[in-house]
């Protein structure tokens, strides 16, 4: 009868989603009835998420480097400046990013075994993902203050648009916040999957 009871329990979980789903799998069940079809299924929505994520990603450069291209002629030689810093800083860090989500993107079909391996892996680059998008949102911070000084001691800066930079601030300031706990609250996440995928990678070989 318990037995009965703990099976109801899971199946009334799983509905809750993969990430539910994963840690029932190691941790209600016995080792021989770990069900890998719930991990391939798991990984399957993680490669369509890493799909569009890589789209996203890719797209979210596209918008800076329009604006450069309209006003390149009307920025100081200090303003390009920190233009180009701040452009060659985010390629590297796209390519990078973009890399670490090939692992689930780009995996093809194989045996569920498999899926486990791969799936593992991309959460690692997952947790990754997270710590470097938590600990961009800080220096996010000196961009907007770097631009009014660049105005303060190269051009003109009226009081209009220091209206503009007062009102601006804070508000950014609240989003880079807020953007730095939704990473941490993912990196967190991420973990817990982590822990997850390998103890049934550890069950899966007792």
């Amino acid at each position: 009868m318990h037995n009965d009871d703990n099976k109801d329990r899971v199946k009334a979980n799983r509905v809750k989603g993969s990430d539910t789903d994963l840690t029932l799998l190691w941790q209600n069940q016995p080792v021989n009835d770990i069900d890998l079809s719930e991990v391939k299924k798991s990984f399957n929505s993680e490669r369509i998420k890493q799909r569009i994520y890589m789209v996203i990603d890719s797209l979210a450069l596209l918008p800076s480097l329009y604006f450069l291209s309209i006003y390149w002629g009307e920025l100081s030689f200090t303003a390009k400046g920190l233009c180009i810093f701040m452009v060659a800083t985010a390629i590297p860090f796209l390519i990078y990013q973009l890399w670490l989500r090939r692992v689930a993107a780009f995996a093809k079909d194989s045996q569920t075994l498999d899926h486990l391996h791969q799936y593992t892996r991309q959460i690692k680059n997952n947790i990754r993902i997270a710590f470097i998008t938590k600990h961009s949102a800080w220096p996010a911070l000196f961009v907007l203050p770097a631009f009014a000084l660049e105005r303060y001691f190269f051009g003109e800066l009226s009081p209009e648009r220091w209206e503009k930079i007062a009102f601006s601030f804070p508000i950014a300031t609240l989003i880079l916040v807020v953007w730095g706990i939704w990473a941490h609250k993912r990196q967190q996440r991420f973990e817990k999957q982590l822990k997850a995928l390998e103890e049934m990678a550890e069950q899966r070989t007792v």
